[in-house]
């Protein structure tokens, strides 16, 4: 264990591109989806719809569900959820033994899971990697506290919940913007994965999710 993280009790994970490696294939799939649900909404083409969806993603929204919320003008719990409908991550993912034998090391921390969209598809993600749903303390998406990440209502909801200091979590990530910089802003302790850069921003980052360990054991 790393010095600057032997006073930490919490740790924060996000899930897509987190708990796995997002390949091209199926983040391009995702952005589909965020498509289709704008397409529902306002009747435009899908090259109108990429030319809208991105004048404002990342730019101005880093999360696509947020942009989908605005063009379509709906709430972000409503994109989250009909984005849900056309997903099909079960075509992209499969039972991963290791991150499982990693939660098993790492029993002695709480677990929470902070992520864009919903508890349903957290669940299934947790099921087709093998985990079980009940090693986690909380699953805090759009649906429970009503917008995205990198708002900071989902951090602070999981810091009420714990009632522990801020840097006694640790948030870990794939996307600084997203996951780690909110984070960081309210004193959590930061770890960007799969990511062979070094982040300027993290406390630690790791080539792949499972070196986790190296810092906390």
């Amino acid at each position: 264990m790393i010095e600057k993280f032997k006073n930490v009790k919490v740790l924060i994970w996000d899930v897509d591109g987190t708990f796995y490696k997002l390949i091209e294939n199926y983040r391009q799939r995702i952005i589909e989806n965020v498509f289709q649900v704008i397409m529902d909404h306002t009747g435009w083409t899908p090259k109108k719809t990429a030319q809208e969806f991105y004048k404002i993603y990342p730019k101005k929204y880093s999360s696509g569900t947020k942009a989908a919320a605005v063009l379509s003008k709906i709430s972000v719990v409503e994109a989250a959820n009909e984005c849900a409908k056309y997903d099909s991550v079960e075509d992209y993912l499969k039972s991963d033994p290791k991150i499982v034998d990693l939660f098993s090391q790492l029993a002695k921390y709480q677990h929470f899971i902070l992520m864009n969209g919903t508890v349903g598809r957290a669940k299934k993600i947790i099921k087709i990697t093998g985990l079980n749903a009940n090693i986690f303390t909380g699953i805090v998406t759009s649906e429970k506290v009503g917008v995205n990440k990198p708002e900071l209502k989902g951090f602070q909801y999981i810091l009420n919940k714990t009632q522990l200091s801020a840097d006694e979590h640790l948030m870990i990530g794939d996307r600084e913007e997203v996951d780690l910089v909110p984070a960081k802003k309210l004193g959590m302790k930061t770890c960007l994965v799969w990511s062979n850069k070094k982040s300027e921003i993290a406390d630690i980052t790791v080539k792949d999710v499972y070196a986790i360990k190296n810092f906390l054991l």
